[in-house]
């Protein structure tokens, strides 16, 4: 009966509301719903699980997306577009996605990229555009009560230019449309009548734009700096109950905050050091409606501005280059806070989540590229995800496989 009135529930608040602070952060972000650590506007907590998980190019993934300052080292699409312009080969690259959560298993297109260096008088003018993967929405959860499959992905379709300013200056720029779907599935088990679930479908589309700069300042030495503009999503939204066919639909936008990132790369000859740091003021987000009502957006906002804190985020990478041999290895690690006030519990000796104070999420990450004759690469990544929820440690695990032409 308990699960009975907790599908009723969430039907009338869907009806009513149109989605949750959930809803709103579930394309970008990982947030596990539970009460004792959320101020929502209902008083039901299962079982509103999202799964966000960043995805990038092989080697950016390996080095735990640490890019800011990577330049020459990694020639693939990172969060800093000025890099494209220390890139002295045209390439194309496609490369697919391997998640897997709590056994579940998923496959998908990671992206295809083609970045051509253009030759001009002076310093380097390159420009670049493709397709990637940057969410993916695999997730799979069962406890006494229920089961919760989830699974899409965002893409991001971009077209980026960067040129050589100044001597060892570089500046870039990055336009992005994006799209994508995730679907939410809740099975509740045992239930007592045919109504024994939902279905949730979410269709995003939108677009985002991306500056930065990396100065050369030594031959070993790179530093950079980029920014996220604001990101601007729509979602159209629907909720179906098991064994019916009708729906509740509505559509809504989220102006997701900027982030703003800056980091350093040290390359020596046979060692790569990388260090990557983000900023992002998660009270910024704002979500407008004109098909809700207008209470319901303004108590979302409001929950917005209670709930949601400044994040700071850490990505360490290292690069080692086997002596005579066209072989590469990449390690890295990521430390992401939680995006809700309060929830993080992070020392330097406790690198992974491992108690329900432990909020934030980590990943370790390594991999490997190696040329082949005739200008062609093979790279791969592996990253295992940390977190913590329900008092069980969960490790969700992404692989990324590229094949690359460079000529």
């Amino acid at each position: 009966m308990k699960k009975i009135l907790f599908v009723i529930l969430a039907v009338t608040a869907a009806l009513a509301w149109g989605q949750e602070l959930t809803d709103v952060v579930g394309p970008l972000y990982t947030f596990d719903m539970d009460d004792d650590h959320f101020n929502g506007t209902y008083g039901y907590s299962y079982p509103l699980r999202v799964s966000a998980l960043n995805t990038a190019s092989p080697l950016s993934a390996a080095i735990g997306n640490a890019t800011v300052a990577s330049g020459q080292m990694i020639p693939e699409f990172g969060v800093n577009p000025a890099n494209l312009a220390m890139t002295k080969y045209s390439s194309v690259q496609v490369n697919g996605v391997f998640s897997q959560y709590n056994g579940v298993s998923r496959n998908s297109l990671g992206g295809i990229s083609y970045i051509v260096p253009v030759p001009v008088y002076r310093g380097s003018l390159t420009f670049g555009a493709g397709v990637n993967r940057e969410r993916d929405y695999n997730l799979y959860y069962q406890d006494t009560d229920i089961i919760q499959r989830s699974h899409g992905g965002l893409y991001n379709w971009h077209f980026n230019g960067a040129a050589e300013v100044q001597k060892d200056i570089f500046l870039g720029g990055e336009v992005s449309l994006l799209s994508g779907k995730r679907d939410n599935d809740i099975d509740f088990k045992d239930a007592l009548a045919s109504v024994d679930g939902y279905v949730e479908e979410n269709a995003y589309f939108g677009a985002s734009a991306r500056l930065g700069m990396t100065y050369h300042v030594l031959p070993v030495l790179n530093l950079g700096v980029s920014m996220d503009l604001p990101t601007l999503i729509g979602v159209d939204y629907s909720l179906r109950i098991y064994d019916s066919n009708s729906r509740s639909t509505s559509e809504f936008s989220i102006k997701a905050p900027g982030v703003l990132r800056a980091g350093l790369a040290l390359t020596l000859k046979i060692v790569d050091l990388y260090y990557s740091y983000d900023y992002a003021n998660w009270q910024n987000m704002i979500v407008r409606s004109s098909d809700l009502e207008q209470s319901a957006v303004d108590q979302l906002n409001r929950e917005i501005t209670n709930n949601l804190s400044i994040t700071q985020s850490h990505h360490i990478g290292m690069a080692l280059h086997v002596p005579l041999l066209p072989l590469h290895f990449y390690f890295g690690y990521q430390y992401l806070p939680d995006i809700y006030q309060g929830l993080n519990s992070f020392s330097l000796a406790n690198l992974i989540p491992h108690e329900l104070s432990d909020r934030f999420r980590s990943s370790f990450s390594w991999g490997a590229s190696l040329f082949i004759k005739q200008g062609f690469s093979v790279s791969a990544s592996f990253e295992t995800w940390h977190a913590f929820y329900n008092s069980v440690e969960e490790t969700p695990v992404t692989s990324n496989l590229s094949l690359s032409y460079f000529f």
